[in-house]
């Protein structure tokens, strides 16, 4: 999948792990708002950290756990959370519908923040 895929949508780029607790604090609200935003042109992207995964067997029963139904991408060799610089997580790029990068977030988001970053740009 590529950024350019989403042109024309609103984007949350954001990176996690499974064993990091503001990333299990984080993740019902981004379902949450996902569900919500239905229809309005906003996507999640969420990458997970494969490298920092202790065991990357954990990813699928996390995301069941937690019935994520947005893309879950797996940065698999590190090149994409080093691209981007995710060296604390979570981390999350909120992106334009051109693609531009607008905000980083380091720390963990609630649905009301993400509704405002979203709402904030075009």
């Amino acid at each position: 999948m590529k950024l350019s895929d989403m042109a024309g949508k609103k984007v949350i780029l954001n990176f996690w792990a499974t064993w990091c607790p503001p990333c299990k604090a984080e993740m019902p609200h981004m379902q949450e708002f996902y569900v919500d935003q239905k229809g309005n042109k906003v996507e999640i992207l969420a990458v997970n950290l494969t490298t920092a995964e202790k065991d990357s067997n954990n990813i699928g029963k996390f995301v069941n756990d937690y019935g994520l139904t947005f893309p879950i991408l797996l940065d698999s060799n590190g090149e994409i959370g080093e691209t981007y610089q995710a060296f604390s997580i979570p981390t999350s790029y909120i992106i334009d519908t051109k693609g531009i990068i607008r905000k980083k977030i380091v720390g963990p988001m609630d649905k009301e923040m993400m509704s405002e970053l979203i709402n904030s740009i075009e």
